[in-house]
Order: C-alpha cells, then structure tokens, then sequence
C-alpha cells in the first residue's frame, strides 16, 4: 500500500521562521561618550591652545621698576579638523515592499533602522581610525584625522599640529600586548602626568588584546612552561572567579577600561580580528580633551519615489575635535 510521506509528496508549504539575525561588533563607546557640544559652522573648524610659561620664582629686587613686558599670547596656536559627511543610502523597489518577509516588519522599515545602525559603526571607525584629514577636491572627499593621527609625536603631513602640541613619546606605547608589563602600562600614565600636573579619571578605549594584557596585570606567576598561578580577590560565597579588569587605579591616574573593536583602522580596512591595529590599539582619553563637533546630526529621510520604489538614506556631518594632544595616550603595539 502506497504511503503518504514527507519525502514524497509534493505541496507543502516553505517553512521560514520569523526571525532574522544580524551579529557584527556595534558598539560604538568612543562616539558615545564623547561630548558634543561643539557647532561646527564651517567645513574645516579650528580652535586653539596655550602653554604657560616656565616657572619664574627668582624674585625681585625691592624698588626695582618695570622695564620689560611679556606677550602672553606668544606660545598661542591654532588647529583644526575638516569635517567628514557619512551616509548609508537605501532603496525597496515597489514588489519587494508589497511582499510579506520573514524576520522583518517589512522592508522599508528594517532598511531605515539597519542603515542607521551602520551610519553608527562608519562613525565609530573613522573617529578611532589612522585616518589623516584631507579637503574635497572634486574627486576625494572630506576626511576628518581619526584618533590615531592625532596621538602621534612626529608630525602630520596635512595641517600638522604645532611641535608644542604634539603627543609626547612617553605618552605612546609600542610594546606588543603580549609583553605588555604594568610598569610599561603606568608608565604611559606617568608621562601624560608631567604634560597636565595631575591625577585625572581617564578613558582608555582598548582593542580586545589590550584588554586581555590587561586583565592579567599581577595575577600570573611562573616561570614558562610551567604551571601558572591566579591571583584573585573574590567573595567565596559568591561562586565566581572575576578576571576582569574595568577600572584600574594607580599613582597618577583613576582610568575606566572599555573594550573596543573599531580602533586602529584605516579607510577601506574590514573590521576583522586580524587587524593587529584593531585587536592591540588603545586610546587613552581625558574627557576634557577630545569631543565632536557636529555640522549636520545625524538625520534619518525618505527620498522621491521615482517609480522604482521607496528610497531614502540617513546621514550625518561631523569632525573629531582634539582639544591638545599633548593630555593624551596611545598604545600602538602589535597583537
């Protein structure tokens, strides 16, 4: 007798599940937390800085008159940052938002809000990127210098920053994560010291291999190859090992750790964990210092149906605004 199975028979319906599943880094700390206070007016936007002048505390002669004067707008310099435009364009054609997919409220819709999530990411990257600025010339487009043309000691090639101002060496480390010791870690710390006389809550932006170095300050003991030893202080009651370290204290500074994945990169780079940029690179930032000027926020419109269907895009323009490089950190080792 001829059975009826699932295997033989023709007709039955397509089973899709209504769900759809998108996993990609998307946090975007750096762009988040940066202040934005800053109405940017023009395409390149400048500002400026001092120094003080150094100590005097040789005294003067009692009745001694005034007969010299000093400038003190002499050590002032003036900086800037041309301003970056990002959009994610979209478009539905007609059919398609008549259909009913799976996983999704409907096309236009899920376009809308994936586009804005990947606006997001574009900013995150270029903020953190090695990108230098660069002016529109008709066929390059404005660029803003990225956090990592920023931090450096050596000067930029476009619009440097005054030797005043750059980045002092001891603020950058290179030393490869896996060597990374905590006296080199606090060092960086102890350089920017010197640039700002204080002891400051700073923001170290860290790539996932930082974060690992990091996380094994002072725990491990033995020799290598063999056994290894943990150190940590744990609530026994609590039944959980924590190895994670998300604030970390020391002689000169207070600094919040926060992963990161969107560091390092140049234009056109994939974020990918093979990137030795991406995976090693940290920023350390005084919030003081360092915020993002917006010329145009970031907006969300549809645009004319032209008879293929609806379209539209989300876009934003703004630049990375460095108060004084001089206050911040780099680590820049290789994974």
């Amino acid at each position: 007798m001829a059975l009826a199975t699932s295997y033989n028979v023709s007709g039955d319906r397509e089973a899709l599940t209504n769900f759809l599943t998108i996993l990609e880094p998307e946090d975007c700390p750096k762009t988040s937390s940066f202040a934005k206070t800053t109405k940017v007016t023009n395409t390149f936007q400048t500002w400026q800085a001092d120094t003080l002048a150094n100590v005097d505390f040789a005294g003067v002669l009692e009745g001694q008159d005034v007969n010299a004067f000093n400038n003190e707008a002499a050590n002032r310099a003036r900086f800037g940052n041309y301003i970056q435009k990002f959009w994610r364009p979209w478009m539905v054609s007609d059919l398609q938002e008549a259909s009913d997919p799976a996983g999704t409220d409907g096309e236009v819709a899920n376009s809308k809000v994936k586009a804005m999530r990947e606006l997001k990411r574009s900013i995150e990257a270029a903020v953190g990127s090695d990108n230098d600025m660069q002016a529109d010339t008709g066929l390059l487009p404005y660029k803003t210098r990225g956090l990592g043309k920023w931090i450096q000691s050596t000067a930029q090639t476009v619009n440097p920053v005054p030797t005043a101002f750059l980045t002092p060496a001891g603020n950058i480390d290179t030393t490869a994560t896996a060597s990374l010791t905590e006296a080199t870690f606090n060092g960086v710390f102890r350089s920017i010291f010197t640039q700002n006389g204080g002891r400051r809550a700073y923001s170290l932006f860290a790539g996932p291999n930082l974060m690992t170095a990091i996380n094994t300050f002072q725990r491990v003991e033995g020799a290598a190859g063999t056994t290894k030893t943990y150190q940590v202080t744990q609530d026994a009651s609590s039944n959980q090992i924590d190895l994670d370290v998300s604030v970390y204290k020391g002689s000169f500074h207070t600094v919040t750790i926060i992963p990161d994945m969107f560091n390092g990169l140049l234009d056109g780079s994939a974020v990918t964990t093979t990137t030795n940029q991406q995976m090693a690179r940290g920023y350390v930032i005084d919030p003081q210092l360092v915020g993002i000027g917006t010329m145009l926020g970031v907006d969300s419109m549809e645009l004319e149906n032209q008879g293929g269907g609806r379209r539209g895009l989300v876009q934003s323009a703004l630049l990375l605004l460095v108060k004084n490089p001089r206050g911040l950190g780099k680590f820049a080792g290789s994974s």
